[in-house]
């Protein structure tokens, strides 16, 4: 009876501090609410100042639960800056992060208009390294829109994963990911052998990796995806995810608890390009509509279920000369001028996102105008982002300026981001990722580009790319050819004619560019290592990575070299150039 009564006086006491924090917290919102109201905030704003002080709630409540004093100070701008015991919560087991759920990926490969297709993520996933990777981007606006079935059909390729191992062992309907005529178009010619060869290739190719012998369902790894999208409309974006979630088996999987296909929701905010000006989105949306960016987040984060991540991908803010020049256009002011690293990186964080990712250039450097990435301030992005989160491991990417695997660790170093990003050098070299790819003589350089191109051929075989943007008549075969230039860039220029033949709308089928891959293959079969190495292919800026690169090479070397080391090169540079002068006065130009 006397326990009975102590279980019936615990529970009592119990149900009594659940009432109380209830009260508490809806007291709490309330107040927020009506603050916020009385600021004259919009409702996505109040969702937003919500989400930031229930995020510092819980902090403070895990702070006093575990009775640990947490030294901190406060800025100018109001800014709380917490120092984090590294010993903090270890007498519990915390429940897994959302960078946790994705087993903390370290290589990541960056969403790229019609070439973060579907086989070529499969394909660096499976035998390159990489460890998540990013769709192209997808226009909220148009993938929401009552008519749009014929525009989600031909830009969403992620699929559950049953059925991507399925497909990939021959053991389900190839129908599942046969969605667009112009995936058939580009599979004509091919027989069943021809398909069979190309799914035996794949799975010795994997079965090579892994370093096993017999191939099973569970040894072949389909990750989950970050889909990204573009928008400017709260509304709109939370619209197309849930109808991207809904249509890749998502939500399915998240009632049945198995792993779902999207891992999350990536707003984009990096894209340079005039076309997003004009669409209002990318990077332009973030530098002049700041506030519009930020209700999107909090929306889609308040919106979509917690399982999914919520995530951005930004380039660094503008500089103050940027807006003294009247660069910026319609730029959302904080006391004088664009906002800081420190106070994009604070509103990013009140917005509820799980991960972000920093292309470490303003929107200026762009193509030609390319420059160094500034790793400097990525760095005080990842420092400010953990800072403002209480989070010391709050997930951050770096992308940019990375060319090779030795960038890679310098990149992890000099930031401190939990991952490196790479684009454009993974579609010249999907094996970026690979410390052990590394090759030292022209042949093997050679052979290493057309091996990534027969296999992508292979992956393309199996998984037709949808077209995309890229037309629905001719669109799959487009990125396939598209993939094919930046693997065979330098060679090509060897060959003017092949190039000329791969660019010709009537080389339009998987067949026909294995027939061109052979040729190239043929055309070097008799040269010898010193005369590949006397080829033009061989020489370092002949890669495609470094098309609009050549005016930066120089201080691309520069940024990664001490101030000591500047100086130096500073001085030799001089006595070059007096020699050049001294030797044009003693032998005119006749």
């Amino acid at each position: 009876m006397a326990s009975d009564r102590r279980t019936a006086s615990h529970r009592q006491r119990h149900q009594s501090r659940v009432e109380v924090s209830l009260a508490h917290r809806i007291v709490f919102l309330v107040a927020i609410s009506l603050s916020a109201v009385s600021n004259g905030l919009t409702g996505d704003m109040i969702i937003r100042e919500k989400l930031c002080s229930m995020r510092a709630h819980r902090f403070c409540s895990r702070i006093q639960t575990h009775k640990v004093r947490i030294p901190y100070h406060r800025d100018a701008r109001g800014f709380v800056a917490v120092a984090m015991d590294a010993n903090f919560g270890q007498d519990r087991t915390p429940s897994p992060t959302f960078y946790q759920r994705l087993n903390s990926p370290r290589h990541i490969l960056a969403p790229m208009v019609a070439q973060s297709d579907m086989p070529f993520r499969l394909m660096c996933e499976q035998l390159y390294a990489v460890d998540l990777s990013y769709t192209q981007m997808i226009h909220a606006v148009n993938f929401a829109a009552p008519h749009g079935e014929t525009f989600r059909t031909n830009h969403l390729d992620v699929y559950p994963q049953s059925i991507v191992r399925d497909v990939l062992l021959g053991n389900g309907d190839s129908g599942a990911i046969l969605v667009s005529p112009s995936q058939v178009n580009a599979i004509s010619g091919l027989c069943h052998n021809d398909i069979e060869q190309s799914r035996k290739r794949i799975l010795s190719a994997i079965s090579e990796r892994n370093g096993i012998s017999v191939i099973s369902e569970s040894s072949i790894d389909v990750k989950p995806t970050v889909v990204q999208i573009a928008a400017h409309d709260p509304d709109i974006a939370v619209k197309a995810a849930n109808m991207i979630l809904e249509m890749s088996g998502s939500i399915d999987a998240l009632k049945s608890g198995d792993i779902c296909p999207v891992a999350a929701i990536d707003l984009n905010l990096g894209c340079p390009q005039g076309i997003a000006r004009k669409g209002r989105y990318g990077s332009f949306l973030h530098d002049e509509y700041p506030e519009l960016t930020y209700n999107v987040l909090a929306k889609l984060r308040s919106n979509l279920p917690q399982q999914i991540g919520v995530t951005a991908k930004i380039r660094l803010p503008p500089t103050q000369g940027d807006a003294d020049a009247g660069r910026l256009g319609n730029i959302s002011r904080v006391g004088n001028g664009p906002q800081t690293i420190d106070e994009r990186m604070q509103c990013l964080i009140n917005c509820g996102v799980d991960l972000i990712t920093v292309h470490g250039r303003t929107r200026f450097e762009n193509k030609v105008t390319v420059s160094g990435a500034d790793w400097k301030s990525v760095r005080q992005c990842v420092k400010t982002a953990r800072i403002c989160s209480g989070d010391e491991y709050y997930p951050i990417f770096s992308n940019g300026g990375i060319e090779c695997w030795e960038d890679v660790q310098k990149c992890l170093d000099r930031t401190n981001a939990s991952g490196a990003m790479s684009s454009e050098s993974l579609l010249e070299n999907p094996g970026l990722f690979c410390s052990e790819g590394a090759t030292t003589t022209a042949r093997d350089f050679l052979e290493r580009q057309l091996r990534y191109s027969e296999m992508y051929l292979d992956y393309a075989t199996i998984f037709p790319p949808l077209p995309g943007s890229l037309g629905i008549k001719g669109g799959s075969f487009n990125v396939i050819r598209s993939h094919l230039f930046k693997f065979l860039h330098r060679y090509l220029d060897d060959h003017p004619d092949l190039r000329t033949s791969l660019g010709d709308h009537k080389l339009n089928t998987i067949k026909h560019s294995r027939e061109l891959v052979s040729n190239l293959r043929l055309r070097y079969d008799n040269f010898g290592e010193e005369e590949l190495r006397a080829m033009k292919s061989w020489g370092h800026g002949s890669s495609w990575y470094r098309r609009h690169r050549q005016n930066m090479m120089q201080n691309e070397a520069v940024s990664s070299t001490s101030m000591e080391e500047r100086k130096q090169e500073m001085r030799m540079r001089i006595i070059r150039i007096k020699e050049e002068r001294t030797k044009s006065s003693i032998n005119p130009i006749q």
